[in-house]
């Protein structure tokens, strides 16, 4: 076995410790606890790194040492699936409402729209009626 140079081993001690949740700080990497002990971790990551262990060697003896949760949280398929499923679904019911909102908008439109030419309609004075009548008569002549 080959021993790592410094500059590796120094960057699989920077690679791991921000990767690997702290067994003494919960919810931080061991790079971000504050406490003594992730310091004492990053050493000993260090000394294993120049002792020339891969990362698999180190990974599993950290997990051997603290337990499985030192890897960090991978949630179960089924949460990533079931969240990914509910999302197509709210998309779904969120095109749909669209759909029918824009479908009423319209309806609304056109008979407001009708609505008001037999408003203008109903306005005319009967002069009016008559010239508009005579102007239409002449376009059919064309």
């Amino acid at each position: 076995m080959v021993a790592p140079t410094q500059v590796e081993a120094e960057t699989l001690r920077s690679d791991l410790s921000n990767e690997l949740m702290s067994p003494y700080c919960p919810g931080r990497t061991i790079a971000s606890c504050p406490s003594g002990n992730a310091r004492k971790l990053e050493d000993q990551i260090l000394a294993d790194a120049q002792a020339g262990k891969t990362r698999a060697e180190i990974e599993q003896g950290l997990v051997e040492r603290f337990g499985p949760q030192i890897i960090g949280y991978a949630p179960q398929p089924v949460v990533l699936y079931g969240a990914a499923a509910a999302g197509v679904v709210g998309l779904l019911l969120l095109g749909w409402a669209g759909r029918t909102w824009r479908r009423r908008s319209r309806a609304v439109a056109v008979t407001s729209g009708a609505t008001a030419a037999s408003a203008t309609a109903a306005s005319l004075s009967p002069r009016d009626r008559d010239r508009l009548d005579d102007a239409l008569d002449e376009l059919d002549e064309f």
